[in-house]
C-alpha cells in the first residue's frame, strides 16, 4: 500500500504542470474557435434566409405593381380618351413615388435592416449566455437533489 502512494508521487513529479496548461490552453482555444465558427454559420444562414425573403418579396410587390400600373392606364385611357394621358399619369404617380421613398430610405430601408442584422448576430450571444446560465441551474439542482 505505501508503494502506491510512492508511484502516485512519482507520476505528479514526472508530470509537468506547465505543458498540462498549455495542452489545456490549446484545447480551450480550439473548442472556443469552433464555437465561433458554428456561432457565425447560424447568424450567416439566418442573414441570407432573411435577405431571400425581402428580395422575394420586393419583386412579388414590383410585379403586382406592373400589373396594377397596367390596370390603372387602361382606366385612365377610358376616363381621358388617351392611352397618353394614362402612362404619363402613372409614370408620374411613380416618380413621386420614388422622390418620396429617396427622401425617407434611411427610416424605411437602412434602419429596420440594421436592426434586423445587429439582432441577429448579438441575439445569439445572448441566447448562449442564456443557455450557459440554464445549464449551470440544472446542475446545481442536480446536486441539490444528490
Amino acid at each position: 500500500m505505501e508503494f502506491d502512494f510512492l508511484k502516485n508521487i512519482e507520476q505528479f513529479n514526472e508530470s509537468d504542470p506547465y505543458k498540462d496548461i498549455a495542452k489545456n490552453a490549446k484545447t480551450y482555444a480550439e473548442l472556443q474557435l469552433q464555437l465561433l465558427k458554428l456561432n457565425m454559420t447560424s447568424a450567416l444562414s439566418q442573414i441570407i434566409s432573411y435577405l431571400i425573403i425581402v428580395i422575394a418579396g420586393a419583386l412579388l410587390l414590383m410585379t403586382a405593381f406592373v400589373y396594377f400600373s397596367m390596370i390603372l392606364v387602361v382606366w385612365l385611357k377610358d376616363v381621358t380618351g388617351s392611352w397618353i394621358y394614362g402612362f404619363l399619369s402613372i409614370g408620374l404617380f411613380f416618380v413621386v413615388l420614388f422622390l418620396i421613398f429617396l427622401m425617407l430610405r434611411k427610416k424605411i430601408m437602412v434602419n429596420p435592416i440594421i436592426k434586423k442584422m445587429s439582432s441577429i448576430l448579438f441575439n445569439n450571444e445572448a441566447q448562449l449566455l442564456e443557455n450557459e446560465e440554464i445549464e449551470s441551474a440544472k446542475e446545481e439542482k442536480e446536486e441539490d437533489y444528490d
